[in-house]
């Protein structure tokens, strides 16, 4: 066993495979802690993961979010959206600065239709203990459907989405070798919002998709978002802080730096890195809803280190004790 003190005093107990995974991050604090591969001795575990940022800046060289890293896009027009006319230079000069993009009217209203058609054919079918739906709760106890996934091996209306040349094109403005993972990590899939969610996760809290885990394989990856519906704050639309996709970011997010809530029309797409801290808070109506349909673009190491219908919370949760799989050491 290793026992690691943190400053200020907070003592945390793990085997040496589990101090492996940490060093080399394939688990976070956060990804040991819900993996019961961590015991706190003595202190806090936020101390442990707050220490965490540090440790990555020392070991990675990835800087903590900051002032500094505020005004580096404070010259930037957050609020500034593209259409596929325009240039590819300046869509990906942005989306590398600010870490999101928001691209306006890809998708015709007729397209988006069928799409919705699709959507909720699959949606009228699914069931909480189908493996292929997440569920949550409101707060007249009714269970509702807040995601659908692996919607392309599922739907043959759907099964073309993930590889559309206009998806294609915005995913290469990563300047990266990616491809779409539509028979893992969730696949194709489709966000549903929900008025009034008191348990489950319809609503999604700040966050950075390798907050469990996995930062050298699931990034740079690029979520593109196909938007079905109008998004703003009554159905709780996309919020980025602008530029965190260089950065760690701690669990606080200051009311002074560049968060940047996306509002969006039915067609439109928006296309962010999956290390860009983001959010969809609860919808400020009660009624309100909305949804967008999601293809992940990954590198090819993606796939030798997650099956085939698995994501890599699945890997992190796996049985504790357990080592992380080969293709991630």
């Amino acid at each position: 066993m290793v026992t690691v003190e943190v400053p200020g005093g907070t003592l945390v107990e793990l085997s040496e495979e589990a101090w492996d995974d940490f060093r080399h991050e394939r688990r976070t604090a956060f990804g040991l802690l819900y993996g019961g591969q961590l015991a706190v001795k003595a202190g806090r575990f936020e101390a442990f993961a707050d220490w965490e940022l540090e440790l990555r800046r020392e070991w990675e060289g990835r800087p903590v979010y900051d002032d500094s890293a505020a005004a580096a896009v404070a010259g930037l027009d957050l609020r500034r959206s593209f259409t596929l006319a325009d240039p590819d230079d300046e869509m990906q000069a942005f989306l590398h600065a600010a870490g999101f993009l928001h691209v306006r009217g890809v998708y015709s209203l007729a397209e988006i239709e069928e799409l919705r058609s699709a959507v909720e054919a699959r949606k009228e079918l699914a069931r909480p203990d189908d493996g292929r739906s997440w569920w949550a709760t409101n707060r007249r106890g009714e269970q509702v459907c807040c995601r659908l996934i692996y919607l392309a091996q599922q739907s043959p209306a759907l099964a073309g989405v993930p590889h559309d040349e206009r998806l294609a094109r915005l995913a290469a403005l990563s300047g990266e070798a990616l491809r779409p993972a539509d028979d893992r990590i969730d696949g194709l899939n489709t966000v549903i919002k929900n008025g009034e969610v008191v348990d489950g996760l319809s609503d999604l809290p700040w966050h950075q998709d390798c907050g469990m885990g996995g930062h050298p394989v699931l990034c740079p990856g690029l979520n593109v978002g196909i938007q079905l519906d109008a998004a703003d704050a009554a159905n709780g639309q996309l919020h980025f802080l602008a530029g965190s996709h260089h950065h760690s970011v701690g669990h606080t997010i200051r009311d002074d730096w560049p968060v940047v809530a996306v509002d969006t029309e039915p067609g439109d797409v928006t296309v962010h890195f999956g290390h860009v801290a983001h959010a969809a808070p609860p919808p400020t109506s009660p009624d309100a809803g909305r949804r967008a349909m999601y293809v992940t673009f990954v590198r090819d190491a993606l796939f030798d280190a997650i099956p085939p219908g698995k994501g890599y919370n699945d890997v992190v949760l796996q049985t504790p004790g357990q080592p992380a799989p080969d293709a991630l050491v």
